[in-house]
């Protein structure tokens, strides 16, 4: 989508921001994208497998083939040429069949991401050769699934707990309200990772955009 790679170095300068959570998921609704299920992150020391994921077209066709995504962000960026792309291209989306999922493996310096999602986008510019942030989706059909999402996230990645644990209670306390919060962003793995909530007790799915990101030079 488009509006997604207009503006996007100030984008990419501050992608913890709240706004950006609803811009994504109404972008999703707008298109008839079904997110994917919920899933847990890990952290590991290596990966299990070498090979890493291209994202031109032939890339994208085996991405979605085989279910698996896998990156590498070990480096302060991830380099186009690196994902099978030219320095001016635009990284494509990357949406999984109706009704499946793929598995993302995301390597850093100091561990991995995993997560199940069926929606993968990327900021990125014509201007510049490389990719600096990626987005994913995470969801849940209710409250005590969305909040272990959240606690997840908190350990795994350094997000503020204290924050964590005041938007969920407050939600606790009125699990009808809507509410669009920013965690913030951890580096425990050795890149930023940032949970948007997007949430509302009136619809049936709860979504939690999460952000992976390098910081610019």
């Amino acid at each position: 989508m488009t509006d997604f790679h207009s503006g996007t170095a100030a984008a990419m300068r501050r992608v913890g921001h709240a706004a950006t959570a609803t811009v994504l998921v109404c972008g999703l609704a707008a298109c008839g994208i079904t997110i994917g299920e919920p899933t847990k992150t890990t952290q590991e020391s290596t990966m299990q497998d070498t090979e890493f994921s291209q994202l031109d077209a032939d890339g994208v066709a085996r991405i979605k083939e085989s279910g698996v995504m896998r990156l590498d962000f070990t480096g302060d960026a991830i380099a186009k040429a690196d994902v099978g792309l030219s320095g001016s291209a635009i990284a494509p989306d990357v949406v999984a069949p109706d009704g499946t999922k793929l598995a993302l493996s995301v390597q850093g310096s100091n561990g991995i991401l995993s997560a199940e999602t069926d929606h993968v986008r990327f900021t990125s510019t014509s201007s510049l050769p490389d990719i600096y942030v990626m987005y994913y989706f995470l969801t849940a059909t209710n409250l005590p699934d969305y909040a272990q999402l959240v606690q997840d996230g908190v350990a795994a990645y350094g997000m503020d707990s204290d924050a964590a644990e005041r938007w969920l209670d407050s939600t606790e306390a009125d699990p009808g309200r809507k509410s669009d919060y920013s965690l913030g962003s951890g580096d425990k793995l050795g890149f930023d990772v940032g949970y948007e909530l997007s949430y509302d007790g009136s619809k049936d799915v709860q979504v939690i955009v999460v952000t992976v990101s390098k910081p610019l030079p």
